[in-house]
């Protein structure tokens, strides 16, 4: 009968540079390459057969409020990769998080763009669940999570994300930024927290970084249009 609903929740910081057998930054790989773009790309034939059957599927990829942090660099920074004299670039875990949490609201938009004339739409959706008391969060920052304070309840942080996985297809805005059921600014780098640029990226890297995920994912969905899904 197909899927009706894809939640890609995969989220997590990690303490040190770690490289997949891929040759992709851990974070980005999990996160973004392989946790939403490959996941999702692979489940499309499955949610395109439940909309043909009359259901009402939809995609959510659960990002966070650390994306207002940055925009997506350059892929060879998101990656990890050496500079141009050879050299390794610095880790940083948490701009690591932010580059895959920015990248999936990215990737949502441009997913649903790619499916509003090809078969039966399915909007692709990203969301922020709240700062939510989770052993991730404890391990990350231990007693400095007060700084977040007050964290919601794990129920509290889910509520959101069932709704979107229930609500009617109708009521949700394709390539959004949800939280707690309603469409945000993505970019709160403004005066006093308004709509600002500098965490937006060009349309011209928005491209180069669907190029860079494309193909990234190709050998594994060479029956998905080699990864353009």
């Amino acid at each position: 009968q197909g899927v009706d609903v894809l939640v890609c929740n995969a989220g997590a910081i990690t303490p040190k540079r770690t490289i997949t057998p891929e040759g992709f930054e851990v974070t980005l790989a999990s996160q973004l390459i392989f946790g939403c773009h490959l996941l999702s790309a692979l489940c499309v034939p499955l949610l395109r057969r439940r909309a043909s059957a009359g259901g009402d599927p939809r995609v959510i990829f659960v990002s966070s409020g650390g994306m207002y942090n940055g925009k997506f660099p350059s892929w060879e920074m998101a990656n990890s990769e050496p500079t141009a004299s050879g050299g390794m670039p610095k880790y940083n875990p948490e701009l690591a998080y932010v580059y895959a949490k920015r990248g999936q609201v990215l990737l949502a938009e441009k997913l649903s763009e790619r499916h509003a004339a090809d078969g039966p739409a399915i909007p692709f959706v990203s969301c922020h669940p709240g700062w939510t008391d989770t052993p991730g969060v404890e391990g990350w920052l231990g007693s400095g999570k007060v700084a977040l304070a007050p964290l919601r309840t794990l129920w509290q942080g889910t509520e959101g994300i069932a709704w979107l996985c229930t609500c009617p297809g109708a009521e949700l805005e394709a390539g959004a930024f949800y939280l707690d059921r309603k469409p945000r600014t993505k970019h709160l780098a403004g005066p006093f927290f308004t709509e600002g640029s500098f965490t937006k990226n060009s349309p011209e890297e928005v491209a180069e970084l669907m190029e860079r995920l494309d193909k990234s994912i190709a050998p594994w969905c060479k029956e998905t249009d080699g990864g353009k899904q």
